[in-house]
């Protein structure tokens, strides 16, 4: 891929330029200026392989710029795209040191063909061009314009100094920021006057010699008559240099795995990382929308079973108020019964007072008769045989629904809707009404045995009953006995309403309403921040977005690489690359003067271009020194 920057002050030709060139698959354009001035600084940064170079610009024009260029950096062609044709213009920017000089009119084919040859290290003028360096048309030209002529025509007349005028640029040294820059055009009369048109002839015929004998060896290598051996040509480029830029072998690059927004950045480029070191904080939007709907959700499950406790409990609260209003009620139509049963009672007990007095030699025949039937009367009647035989029936009620009770409870206390003491009092509860059934069995049970007895006396009491029909036949028709049988029903239905009374009296367990609000599970809330950290330990090459970015899934964050593990990539012509070997040894230099290093590598790929123009050879090497190479330009032998 051939790097071009373009350089014209007219907007217009850039942006053809620009469109022409983007069509062809081995151009990448890299930036566009309008001044000479702006065009020194891109290639400082960019590096560009190719500079497109208009002749008269504002500021610095191109002839100042390509001197500078050339003379700063090793690696950038210069490729004058002018619309003067004239001899003069081909000759300052040759002198400058231009690698080609092209018109503005030229067909587009012929553009980027001298793109491409340029870049390749040859040089190239429009074919239109070469007449105008013709002896005698050359020595005419610039006699006639001899007066007209200034300092920068002439190379020898041009001196570049910085600020310090004593400190020249070198053609291998960094140059100062232009804007350190000045010309000093130190030309003197002198320098004037030797210069003829014999001289500058001279010029012109050794550059045209150097034009033709790139030519010649162009073809040459295209076409040798005497193809020398592989062992010729390794010696041949064995002490030749190939410079190229210094990249990582090895590059880790971090996607995004979800969207989101950068909260921080914790590394900046050139940082060193280690293993597990943060790189950038994200924030994830996906996990905060969907904790907000899980806590929501959980609000709602909350107010549903709140509203749901509450109706719970004023329906209890309405059952307990019927439930009191009708044991308030069963109370008082019991003791209304019961004063009448009393009072009932008190009248038979006055009307047999009476009779009694009546009857009192009788009295001493009965009390005999009463003595048997007095051991029986100690003993349960009938009556109470039935009371019993009711009272298993309630308690084996209350202990089923007890029963009952306590396996609903159990069950809502297994799903966490109660507390575990209020299942504890409904088992209190249920076996405190297990006991009142056993009681009342056993009572039952006691009280067929006492009837069981009662039988034996059956003949005392028929005695008894004889005496007393005997005693009621005397006593005009029974009236006492009807008496006393009304006295004992009295006596009965009273003891009976006294029993209902003491039922309804007894405390019983209402139920209670839920006072607290059954426990819902919290959500399982996601993280909404997650650090990406380093996966290994290295140098940050790039850190794509900044702090308060928007993320999304798949885009690069961070890459990471090892600062000590490099390659250079050189695009060698064929017949260079089938001179090589993967695992050829190679010694790498690395910066100028007092500072470069050399280190040790080897070849490790050849590859093809698509174009097959040119092969990329991959050099790589290990950085022993700690110091920072990675974009640098570094320069490649191949020693025999």
């Amino acid at each position: 891929m051939i790097r071009i920057l373009l350089v014209d002050d007219q907007k217009s030709i850039r942006e053809r330029l620009k469109s022409l060139l983007e069509t062809e698959p081995d151009f990448d354009i890299v930036g566009m200026v309008d001044n000479g001035y702006d065009a020194i600084e891109q290639v400082k940064l960019l590096l560009p392989d190719v500079v497109l170079m208009d002749m008269e610009m504002p500021d610095i024009d191109g002839v100042l710029a390509t001197k500078i260029i050339s003379h700063s950096s090793l690696k950038t062609k210069v490729l004058v795209l002018s619309s003067h044709d004239s001899d003069e213009y081909v000759a300052k920017s040759l002198y400058a040191g231009a690698n080609g000089y092209i018109l503005k009119g030229a067909p587009a084919q012929e553009i980027c063909d001298a793109v491409r040859f340029v870049n390749r290290g040859y040089m190239q003028i429009a074919p239109g061009l070469f007449e105008k360096f013709i002896p005698n048309k050359a020595v005419a030209g610039l006699s006639d314009r001899k007066s007209k002529l200034d300092p920068m025509d002439y190379p020898g007349g041009l001196e570049l100094t910085g600020i310090n005028k004593h400190k020249s640029i070198a053609p291998n040294s960094e140059f100062d920021l232009p804007s350190e820059l000045i010309l000093d055009v130190t030309a003197t009369r002198q320098a004037r006057k030797s210069i003829g048109w014999y001289q500058a002839a001279a010029l012109v015929l050794a550059g045209l010699g150097l034009t033709f004998s790139l030519y010649l060896l162009r073809q040459g290598l295209k076409k040798p008559a005497n193809p020398p051996s592989n062992q010729d040509r390794s010696q041949q480029i064995g002490n030749l240099p190939f410079t190229g830029k210094i990249e990582p072998l090895h590059v880790t690059k971090i996607d995004a795995t979800m969207p989101g927004s950068i909260v921080a950045t914790h590394v900046k480029v050139g940082q060193s990382v280690q293993l597990g070191d943060p790189l950038l904080t994200i924030r994830n939007v996906d996990a905060e929308q969907a904790n907000q709907a899980k806590i929501l959700q959980q609000q709602q499950a909350v107010a549903g079973q709140k509203q749901t406790v509450l109706q719970q409990a004023s329906q209890q609260q309405q059952q307990v108020f019927q439930q009191q209003q009708q044991v308030r009620q069963q109370e008082q139509l019991l003791m209304g019964e019961q004063q009448a049963a009393l009072g009932r009672i008190k009248t038979i007990q006055l009307a047999i007072v009476n009779y009694q007095r009546n009857i009192a030699p009788l009295r001493a025949q009965v009390a005999k008769a009463n003595v048997l039937t007095t051991v029986s009367a100690d003993r349960p009647e009938q009556f109470v045989l039935n009371q019993k035989r009711e009272a298993i029936t309630r308690a084996q009620a209350i202990y089923d629904r007890t029963l009952a009770t306590y396996d609903r409870l159990a069950q809502y206390q297994s799903e966490g809707a109660i507390s575990l003491e209020r299942l504890e009092q409904a088992e209190k509860e249920m076996t405190v009404a297990q006991a009142d059934l056993n009681i009342a069995q056993s009572d039952y049970d006691s009280a067929i045995a006492a009837a069981e007895v009662a039988t034996t006396k059956q003949a005392a009491q028929a005695k008894s009953t004889q005496l007393q029909q005997q005693l009621a036949l005397k006593e005009q028709a029974g009236q006492l006995h009807q008496l006393q049988a009304q006295l004992q029903a009295a006596q009965a239905d009273s003891q009976q309403i006294g029993i209902r009374l003491q039922q309804l009296q007894r405390p019983k367990t209402l139920p209670i309403a839920a006072k607290n609000l059954p426990i819902t599970q919290k959500p399982v809330l996601e993280p909404t921040t997650v650090n990406i950290t380093a996966p290994i330990a290295g140098t940050t090459t790039e850190v794509a977005l900044s702090t308060g970015d928007r993320v999304s899934t798949g885009i690069r964050l961070v890459s990471i690489t090892n600062p000590r593990k490099l390659k250079i990539g050189l695009d060698l012509e064929p017949q260079v690359a089938r001179l090589l070997k993967i695992g050829q040894r190679t010694i790498v230099k690395v910066g100028m003067a007092i500072d470069s290093q050399e280190i040790g590598g080897i070849i490790a790929n050849i590859i093809p271009q698509s174009d097959r123009s040119t092969q990329r050879i991959e050099v790589e090497f290990t950085n022993p020194k700690p110091t920072a190479l990675i974009g640098q330009i570094g320069t490649v032998y191949f020693p025999k």
